[in-house]
């Protein structure tokens, strides 16, 4: 089972998917928002996340669990 690159938690796991790395850069001249700091960083399209965050990451809100430390 592939281990969530956010928070850690293994509370259902789900895959968060975006078209087109490019789609990254519409937050320019604001703060990126976490999800999209590591998406960027790793050059992915995916980000494997827990329930609860992939659900912050749609409705546009920080994410309520704190990242892990690995």
């Amino acid at each position: 089972m592939p281990k969530p690159q956010y928070c850690g938690s293994t509370d259902h796991i789900q895959v968060h998917h975006i078209r087109a790395l490019k789609n990254l850069q519409k937050y320019e001249g604001r703060e990126k928002p976490a999800w999209v700091k590591i998406m960027a960083a790793r050059q992915r399209k995916t980000l494997v996340l827990c329930r609860m965050c992939h659900h912050d990451v749609h409705a546009g809100r920080p994410m309520t669990r704190s990242p892990s430390r690995s």
